[in-house]
């Protein structure tokens, strides 16, 4: 997995692993979400109690965080766009096709095609996808 970081998610990264006391490689946004990837033993540190310290870093940088597990292909997929759902997801050679419901379908391209580009990118970066379809 590598992911491309700015500035910025720099920025982020260091004040998570700051906050959390888990070093993490991978952030990036998704739906004005920013979105840490650890290990999934290290998922509840990463939370806090009750949540504290993503509820701490959501203010710090004003905007909406999200810590997922590193993961396969379908359950990373699912973890990034929760709470959309889809049916099934389909991978061949360097190319995924998402199977999803009409509503689901609408969700996941979003206006101007703005989330289709986002995930696209984020799957290009983590498991080196060519090509992703929605249908």
């Amino acid at each position: 997995m590598g992911a491309t970081l700015d500035l910025d998610l720099i920025y982020s990264v260091n004040l998570f692993s700051k906050i959390t006391g888990v070093s993490t490689k991978y952030c990036f946004r998704y739906n004005n979400w920013l979105i840490y990837v650890v290990p999934p033993q290290l998922i509840p540190k990463a939370l806090g109690q009750r949540g504290e310290n993503v509820h701490r870093i959501g203010r710090m940088l004003k905007c909406k965080v999200k810590v997922i597990p590193e993961s396969s292909l379908e359950p990373f997929v699912k973890a990034i766009i929760y709470p959309i759902k889809f049916k099934k997801l389909v991978a061949e050679n360097d190319e995924i096709t998402i199977v999803a419901g009409p509503n689901s379908k609408a969700s996941l391209i979003g206006r101007d095609k703005i989330r289709l580009e986002e995930l696209s990118g984020i799957l290009k970066d983590f498991f080196k996808i060519k090509a992703l379809k929605i249908v």
